[in-house]
């Protein structure tokens, strides 16, 4: 047997389309056939689609660009309708782009999996996961990967959501229909193709996965019903904690550890520590489906996690952050619930910052420079914290929230003895200290701190909690006693935080004039145009140590990096919000930051992606991230 067809069988695991023929093209065969026989197998025929089978059998051993013949078809199945909507260019590019579509008359799934719309995020979350993992099964045999000569594709995958339900275009579910969106890496070895391997993707794969995933009596309806009423709960508890005048609520029993640094699947071990509220700050509320659940509430205003090293401090508040999201059941903090306009504060030293108003965190810059319009391609840690805190005010953020442990000490406070060795007239820095209280008792923004260090904050808090052994317990009173025994000297601010700023903000069309941007990870790398103002192609020239350094690279490649932004969670979103930059640079007016936001929280998330048609790799990030992405964007037109 020849390399070659020795590769062909890895993927199909039989002869050479002979499965296929008999089942689609052996005419011989049909020629035998009963009468009575002959219509049961047109029926066959129809339900495993001929067309298709005779159409991918004719591209067999023919350049890879002939699967572009596949481009905008329709092949209709018994059970559902298969459409191509993009091919890919060879089998290196970015696999092809299908959907399938199932009748609600053949997929009968009811009406309270897409009643309404937090139900139906659900649904094509469950159905979203399920696909993936079905999927890897089917695909475990077949496919291959490797060098020029190795057979490359023969997989079908879908975008595969993790801990956090969020809304999504993988899956599609209404009372017409519930629709799949895939990717189909399609098969060759070298530029050339391999039928077999694209008649058992399609004509055996994707039946399959349409089997066991997108009809309602096959797919395990306790499991998705509960991920449904789980997430139906989470969403109304979140509505109900402003009632309350809660910026977030942790429930008993809730699992905060996770596996690991690098993990969000929960930690599983015998001696893990089960959340429980102390008593004083216990919580009740009524959710629609669960009933009565009890736990921790944190009240609005200001309030310090306090504690020894190593005792759950930076958990409860990375559970907290990522609180603004749903969780799946089995996560641990399903009932970890945190206002959804909640924001996240740290030092990112070498940010870029583009004429925002720091004037309430930082004045009398050295040589004149102006803090009420500051722009720097490399801020400071201060002066990054500063930005971030008026970007969230920009923005209607509801609390904010600061681990001391990735905060610039210098931006948290000024003791008493460093107030008298440097005067408070030659200090360009306001510390957070003296504007925390100013923040919620006259812009309604509660804070949350993580402080282990800086016993100063005990004068300026409402409520203090303490972690020991990942326990909490309220010592509000007692941090109040001892600020009362031990009384520290804080400054007053010189001046008032002032009105919120509302600045407008555009993206110049030749950011992405060559091509939509594209994601890394979580970061977004664009080609501009030569005649984009600051941009790589209009920079010094390289020395030739850097040109070769640079060889096989983009001329431009400018990159958006978004791994700073702790609550942005999937790389779906970062996708969504490179489609967002480049339907920006579209748009011939500019309009508010507000107002932008306000505008694509009103459009359909499909709606949002920059290219042609419908891709199921889209999440919607939300309103405080995007803004984040902007505020980050070096090449976005910022004024006030």
């Amino acid at each position: 047997m020849s390399p070659e067809r020795a590769i062909r069988g890895s993927f199909s695991g039989r002869g050479r389309g002979a499965y296929y023929k008999s089942r689609y093209g052996n005419k011989a065969s049909k020629r035998e056939l009963s009468a009575g026989n002959s219509a049961h197998m047109r029926n066959e025929y129809a339900s495993r689609q001929q067309e298709l089978f005779s159409l991918l059998d004719s591209l067999d051993n023919k350049q890879y660009g002939q699967y572009k013949q596949l481009t905008g078809k329709q092949f209709k199945f018994n059970e559902f309708l298969l459409v191509v909507d993009s091919v890919q260019s060879d089998a290196y590019a970015p696999p092809s782009r299908i959907r399938v579509q199932v009748d609600q008359k053949l997929a009968q799934f009811p009406a309270s999996c897409y009643s309404t719309k937090v139900r139906s995020i659900a649904s094509v979350h469950y159905l979203s996961q399920l696909a993936h993992k079905v999927l890897a099964k089917l695909n475990s045999s077949h496919g291959g990967s490797g060098g020029w000569h190795s057979a490359k594709g023969g997989t079908i995958a879908i975008d595969c959501p993790g801990q956090e339900v969020l809304e999504r275009t993988s899956a599609a579910i209404s009372n017409s229909m519930v629709e799949m969106r895939l990717t189909a890496a399609l098969p060759a070895v070298g530029r050339t193709i391999i039928a077999s391997a694209a008649e058992h993707m399609f004509l055996e794969v994707l039946p399959r996965m349409v089997e066991q995933v997108l009809l309602y009596n096959s797919v395990d309806s306790q499991k998705m019903h509960d991920l449904i009423c789980s997430v139906e709960d989470q969403e109304s508890l979140r509505q109900q904690l402003a009632r309350k005048g809660l910026v977030a609520f942790i429930g008993n029993g809730s699992v905060l550890p996770r596996a690991s640094g690098v993990s969000n699947l929960p930690l599983v071990s015998d001696d893990v520590v089960l959340f429980q509220s102390p008593s004083e700050m216990q919580v009740s509320f009524e959710l629609p489906n669960q009933g009565v659940v009890s736990g921790m509430g944190i009240r609005q205003g200001v309030t310090l996690i306090c504690g020894g090293g190593f005792n759950g401090k930076s958990t409860l508040l990375q559970a907290i952050e990522r609180g603004v999201y749903n969780h799946v059941p089995g996560d641990g903090r399903e009932l970890v619930v945190t206002d959804g306009a909640a924001t996240k504060i740290k030092a990112e030293e070498g940010r870029f910052i583009c004429k925002t108003n720091i004037r309430p965190f930082i004045n009398n810059l050295p040589l004149g420079k102006d803090a009420s319009a500051f722009s720097t391609s490399n801020a400071s840690g201060s002066t990054s914290m500063a930005a971030s805190i008026q970007e969230a005010i920009e923005i209607n953020a509801t609390a904010l929230l600061f681990d001391e442990d990735t905060c610039a000490t210098n931006f948290l406070v000024r003791d008493g003895r460093m107030q008298r060795l440097v005067s408070q007239e030659s200090e360009p820095i306001t510390p957070l200290i003296s504007r925390v209280r100013e923040l919620w008792e006259t812009k309604g923004i509660s804070s949350i701190l993580v402080i282990g260090g800086c016993g100063d904050y005990l004068d300026v808090a409402d409520t203090v909690i303490s972690m020991h052994e990942y326990a909490p317990s309220d010592v509000t009173t007692k941090a109040k006693d001892i600020a009362k025994s031990m009384p520290v000297s804080i400054e007053d601010p010189q001046t008032e935080i002032g009105p919120t700023i509302n600045r407008f903000v555009s993206v110049p069309k030749e950011l992405t004039a060559h091509k939509s941007p594209k994601t890394k990870g979580f970061s977004i790398v664009f080609s501009p145009s030569s005649k984009l103002p600051g941009s790589f192609a209009n920079a010094t020239p390289k020395t030739n140590a850097e040109t070769e350094e640079a060889k096989g690279e983009p001329e431009d490649s400018p990159e958006l990096d978004l791994t700073a932004l702790d609550q942005l969670v999937s790389v779906s979103q970062t996708r969504t919000i490179a489609s967002i930059i480049h339907w920006m640079s579209q748009r011939s007016r500019r309009g508010t930051m507000r107002d932008l936001l306000s505008e694509i929280s009103a459009t359909e998330l499909d709606s949002l992606h920059s290219g042609h048609g419908v891709v199921g790799n889209l999440a919607r990030p939300r309103s405080v991230e995007i803004a984040l992405a902007i505020n980050r964007l070096r090449y976005a037109q910022i004024q006030s």
